[in-house]
């Protein structure tokens, strides 16, 4: 899936959609990989996954991601469309 980073935010939070990626706010700045990782966390949690499961792919310094989720693609798929719907 296609991540756009807002780092630096208030709060952790979905945002909603950002062109075709899923637009995710993180408190940690973007310095040293702080805003990569609480983004993988924050997935993580949001979709009762492992954070080993859920990967940076690419996109380490940029804050258009891709991220790659390991698991059943159907499961994932339903996990994702009630997380978006939720917001």
């Amino acid at each position: 899936m296609k991540v756009h980073a807002q780092p630096g935010a208030k709060r952790p939070q979905l945002r909603g959609m950002h062109g075709d990626a899923i637009k995710i706010a993180v408190k940690e700045a973007a310095q040293d990989g702080k805003a990569n990782a609480a983004i993988v966390r924050f997935i993580a949690k949001e979709l009762n996954m492992s954070a080993a499961d859920v990967e940076l792919s690419s996109g380490m310094t940029s804050r258009r991601k891709r991220v790659f989720l390991h698991g059943d693609a159907v499961e994932l798929t339903q996990k994702l469309e009630l997380w978006l719907n939720a917001e």
